[in-house]
């Protein structure tokens, strides 16, 4: 159908905010992470030699003139691995992130209450009851009134509650055991939000447990469309810390890298990058030794062939009492770049060139998310 005039010009009008709030989320992110990286990344870091820096310069400069070294400093001083081709979380925030991964539709995709279809077959926490926009329904999407959501809740002896939607770092997560009626009755007449999950609180293994039982520990790994293959990168281990039931960094916890023989490294970091040589509530990372990353990676190599929109995906994997993984959560955009470089080393590993050479050289064709046409 053909516009007229005044529609064209609202065409025009709504197309130009639509791609600029994308491109501000990205310059914006970006600055955001370049502050950080000076004023808080820098404190008490290892400086490098000039022949490093200009080697680190030298292999940027063929993918981008916006570059600042703050990052690769503060990497290499807790890896102690020498590494041109660790990401910068200013550069990933600004560029990389927004072009492997379709941010203009992850909102929607990354409902948590939609991951019993997207992930169909997969192993995930059993879940009892969905709040989505405000209305109940029951673990097959059916709808159901309140008073029914009550009585299936106070069934359950062990509830874990979090925000299906806009949730980062751990946050208006709840716990429930063996709750009363009046105890839930009491929680869903003051909901934190209006999109809720209700799930069964995971029994987990007794090798992520042993460092930190109170809290779920799971493992990070990362996920990688090249090539029209999944690509496995590293991984880590995160786990709360004195009293706190959840692992995020940003609640607190702590990461350590684990090995490719399943072992844990000999030190763990927090989001501060302050170091741990030994978990807080006692216990050596190095004793540890997880036996079941061959199916992890098996999981996350299968699970990440659902989501092709997200070329770079931060799984979040807990191991259940009988040592199987299961998915907790998928993290679509901004995977925590820091919770793997940290311990790990560069991200993207011997795939680094060909990643950075798509991002940065290679013409980009335009991501399809909304056809604005329909509202003029």
């Amino acid at each position: 159908m053909e516009l007229e005039t005044w529609e064209k010009e609202a065409f025009k009008e709504l197309s130009k905010l639509y791609n600029n709030f994308f491109e501000k989320l990205s310059e914006l992110s970006k600055e955001c992470f370049r502050t950080d990286a000076h004023k808080i990344f820098s404190k008490n870091i290892k400086q490098l030699t000039k022949e490093q820096e200009d080697e680190i310069y030298k292999y940027w400069s063929q993918y981008t003139d916006d570059f600042d070294i703050a990052y690769h400093r503060y990497y290499i001083d807790k890896t102690g691995i020498f590494d041109v081709r660790f990401i910068p979380d200013d550069l990933f925030a600004g560029y990389i992130d927004g072009y492997l991964n379709n941010r203009s539709i992850e909102p929607g995709i990354a409902d948590k209450n939609y991951f019993d279809i997207y992930l169909s077959g997969f192993k995930m926490p059993k879940t009892y009851i969905r709040l989505i926009n405000g209305i109940y329904e029951d673990k097959d999407y059916k709808i159901i009134p309140k008073e029914e959501a009550l009585n299936i809740l106070c069934r359950q002896k062990k509830i874990t509650v979090k925000p299906s939607m806009a949730s980062y770092g751990g946050k208006n997560v709840s716990f429930f055991e063996n709750p009363t009626k009046d105890e839930i009755n009491e929680y869903l007449n003051n909901l934190p939000c209006q999109n809720l999950i209700f799930q069964e609180t995971i029994k987990q293994s007794e090798k992520t447990a042993k460092l930190h039982p109170e809290s779920l520990n799971t493992i990070r790994i990362m996920t990688l469309i090249l090539d029209n293959d999944v690509k496995i990168l590293p991984c880590s281990f995160r786990m709360g810390i004195g009293k706190s039931k959840v692992d995020n960094a940003s609640n607190g916890g702590i990461y350590c890298k684990i090995n490719d023989d399943g072992t844990l490294s000999n030190v763990a970091y927090n989001t501060l990058g302050e170091k741990f040589t030994s978990h807080p509530n006692g216990g050596e990372f190095a004793q540890i030794k997880f036996d079941f990353m061959d199916k992890v990676k098996k999981l996350v190599k299968e699970a990440a062939q659902c989501f092709p929109h997200f070329r770079l995906i931060g799984w979040d994997i807990a191991i259940d009492e009988n040592d199987e993984p299961l998915i907790i959560e998928a993290n679509l955009t901004m995977s925590s770049l820091d919770v793997i470089e940290t311990v790990c080393g560069p991200v993207f590993g011997e795939y680094t060139e060909q990643v950075l050479n798509e991002v940065f050289c290679q013409k980009h064709i335009e991501k399809q998310s909304m056809d604005i046409s329909q509202y003029i």
